[in-house]
């Protein structure tokens, strides 16, 4: 009997309406997120991937709507919950992290007033327990005199020292699922290490599962399982991390590991630069492959054709491109 996957998504459209136009911004997505696994989404700002997170939450922004998909939780469908089972469920079973740490709090309030509050939304503690509970989580994600912290306010901690109070925040409910929206944006190198070890961490004491968006190919190599590179509001190519590394097929894909850091290296060997080409996204084409217009490797049939995903081996590495599929390629 085959494991159920923690996490199912298929088909996941998204559009933003602005008077009478309908702009698609996530279109067609399916991905699986299996119980302790970190599945790594990454891609460049503006390529749907915080849509996706907050469709997955059902906390679209006014405007933003989910036309379409299924989003199933332990094989339940969560589409139609009433407004009170969504509140329980975030939290309880899917946890957010903000990628800015200093908008997830409300300056006048202290961190003891938002951690206490969050618990005793979701369950029945009282207030002395749910403190204790607070320092214990706080002690477990690193931080020092977790007593005094509650009584401190968001503007008196570092932006890791906040980050870490998220990750305890949502480490307290006990989630089956974290979702990290960029978690290490907005923090030095030395505290986004920390982090990212916090969540490995979480993960192996835990048995959490993590869905880890980034736009750094470094913090989903350090973390995640498996990867799904997105742009323009489409999956373009996924893999186990090891294999998407070692054979990058997609000319995005390629493009963001050529995009690395290079200091040291020959000029001609140093950072690769894609045109620009908004205009292709923002329409929504679905005639077309949507890269064709930043692609170097771009021929008229990728002008005229939307390519489909193809599998390139049986270890589920799958792209979609007119031009990277192997002899052996297989239609997903």
């Amino acid at each position: 009997m085959m494991k159920q996957p923690l996490l199912s998504v298929e088909g996941l459209e998204v559009v933003i309406r602005q008077k009478n136009k309908v702009v698609p911004v996530v279109q067609k997505l399916s991905f699986q997120i299996e119980q302790g696994e970190v599945f790594g989404l990454v891609g460049e700002s503006g390529c749907g991937k915080t849509l996706t997170c907050l469709s997955l939450l059902n906390l679209l922004p006014a405007g933003i709507h989910k036309t379409g998909g299924d989003i199933c939780l332990d094989g339940k469908a969560v589409e139609g919950l009433a407004a009170e089972k969504w509140r329980q469920l975030r939290g309880d079973r899917i946890a957010l992290i903000m990628q800015n740490p200093m908008s997830a709090f409300d300056a006048i309030r202290t961190i003891g007033d938002h951690f206490i509050e969050t618990l005793r939304a979701h369950g029945k503690t009282d207030t002395k327990a749910a403190t204790a509970i607070a320092v214990e989580y706080l002690e477990r994600v690193g931080l020092p005199d977790a007593s005094l912290l509650l009584r401190q306010y968001p503007f008196e901690l570092s932006g890791g020292m906040l980050q870490r109070v998220i990750i305890a925040i949502a480490l307290a409910q006990k989630p089956d699922l974290i979702i990290a929206d960029e978690p290490t944006t907005a923090l030095d190198a030395t505290s986004q290490v920390q982090i990212l070890d916090l969540l490995a961490e979480v993960r192996r004491e835990f048995g959490t599962s993590i869905l880890l968006i980034s736009h750094d190919l470094g913090v989903i190599a350090r973390l995640a399982d498996s990867v799904a590179v997105m742009y323009g509001g489409q999956f373009v190519e996924q893999a186990a991390v090891a294999d998407i590394y070692a054979q990058p097929l997609h000319p995005y894909t390629q493009s963001l590991m050529n995009a690395r850091s290079s200091i040291g290296l020959p000029r001609r060997k140093r950072l690769s630069l894609l045109p620009m080409a908004a205009t292709e996204i923002s329409n929504g084409l679905t005639s077309a492959c949507g890269f064709a217009g930043r692609c170097p490797h771009v021929s008229s049939a990728c002008r005229e054709t939307a390519p489909s995903p193809v599998k390139v081996n049986t270890s589920g590495h799958w792209v979609r491109c007119l031009n990277a599929g192997s002899a052996q390629a297989e239609v997903v």
